[in-house]
């Protein structure tokens, strides 16, 4: 049976989350300007030996972390991932295959949107929107008991 993070967890790993986002230290790269996040989020993914590795690492080990308690950002993001899901029409490999990168997609945007977050009542909301998840995957476990 799968673990889940109690509330007090799930508070901790967010708000390591959320420090590791904001003290992610750019002074060790003084040539190169990304368009966006995106194009940093590649960089990071695919350049061999960028100083960024050890900060990315870090951040994408609390994102498995965190995984399983993310929401979608948008409805727009959620209605993709149900119309991919509908379009694999049961077949296994390709179920596997949109799930891993709506992965990736959810990842990357909470990314994008904790980035975003300026106040504490704004990331408040964002822990309570993550805190709703885990209560209800809580249910479903304790039903299934």
């Amino acid at each position: 049976m799968p673990t889940l993070l109690t509330k007090n967890e799930l508070k901790i790993e967010l708000e390591d989350f959320r420090h590791l986002l904001s003290d992610f230290d750019y002074s060790s790269i003084k040539k190169i300007t990304f368009l966006n996040l995106e194009a940093f989020l590649a960089y990071m993914e695919n350049v061999e030996g960028n100083p960024f590795k050890v900060q990315y690492n870090a951040l994408q080990e609390k994102l498995d972390i965190l995984q399983p308690y993310l929401p979608f950002v948008s409805s727009q993001r959620a209605n993709e991932f149900l119309e991919a899901l509908g379009k694999a029409q049961g077949d296994e490999a390709e179920i596997k295959h949109v799930k891993q990168d709506f992965t990736k997609i959810l990842r990357d945007d909470f990314i994008k949107f904790s980035r975003t977050v300026t106040s504490n009542a704004q990331w408040e909301h964002t822990m309570n929107v993550c805190e709703e998840i885990r209560l209800r995957k809580e249910e479903m476990l304790l039903a299934l008991q």
